[in-house]
């Protein structure tokens, strides 16, 4: 199993934005991922999370615009 990193709940997983989860589910911009709801600060973002979601959880990720 691998490592996952803390991350803020308000923080987008892909570029560390702040996000409100509630204003990023209004707007499709959320996903599960084992069973956990990660909100995105936008459609790039999200697609990317959803890709290869394991990768930006990882312990050695740092989040990047």
């Amino acid at each position: 199993m691998t490592d996952h990193r803390t991350v803020a709940p308000p923080e987008d997983r892909v570029c560390g934005m702040t996000v409100d989860p509630e204003v990023a589910r209004a707007k499709g911009l959320t996903l599960v991922h084992e069973g956990k709801e990660h909100a995105s600060c936008g459609k790039g973002c999200m697609v990317e999370f959803g890709y290869d979601p394991d990768h930006f959880l990882n312990a050695g990720y740092q989040p990047s615009m």
